[in-house]
């Protein structure tokens, strides 16, 4: 299992709490560009380490995690904030299902 720093859930959970705001649509469109660019950040670096093997299935994991994360975007754009808000709750669930908390100790 993969780990999440309490920071990242945090930054998820304010903006599943904001994304309803109108007026915060453009804060929230670009939290989630941040999160995109962070992904695929991530991604790259996994498939990077594919000639070791896809440990873990990271790379279509975090592949998953994109998916959901540009369509949120894109239903941001269209301004369908019950959508995005949907899309959000299911990369939240997938966040918890997939990632375990990072211990308080570090």
């Amino acid at each position: 299992m993969l780990m999440i720093s309490k920071e990242a859930m945090n930054s998820v959970m304010s903006l599943r709490e904001k994304i309803a705001d109108p007026e915060k649509r453009a804060e929230c469109m670009a939290d989630v560009e941040n999160m995109i660019e962070t992904k695929e950040s991530h991604l790259a670096r996994a498939e990077w380490g594919s000639c070791c093997g896809n440990i873990c299935n990271l790379a279509s994991q975090i592949d998953r995690e994109l998916q959901i994360l540009r369509n949120t975007l894109d239903v941001l754009r269209r301004e369908d904030s019950a959508k995005a808000a949907s899309l959000l709750e299911d990369y939240i669930a997938l966040l918890q299902e997939s990632y375990r908390p990072e211990p308080d100790h570090w």
